[in-house]
């Protein structure tokens, strides 16, 4: 998992739609499910529920957001 898969997670978690969050991150919408895909493969857990018309955070991803949004120290 690197800073650029979290910063996707969370611009998807905050907008619910893959093509704003692509905007935002600047990736086709398709890498950004890709990644997703791969983020969601590594922590062994679904973090989206996802149809062709809604996303919708699972139990799993409102927790690995609260992780995701928690700042990093800065060696202090």
């Amino acid at each position: 998992m690197n800073i650029k898969t979290l910063k996707q997670f969370l611009a998807l978690a905050e907008t619910l739609n893959f093509g704003r969050a692509s905007d935002e991150c600047h990736i086709s919408i398709s890498a950004l499910s890709r990644n997703i895909r791969h983020l969601e493969d590594e922590l062994g857990v679904a973090l989206f529920n996802r149809d062709n018309r809604t996303v919708v955070l699972t139990k799993e991803g409102q927790t690995f957001l609260k992780y995701a949004r928690i700042p990093v120290g800065n060696g202090t």
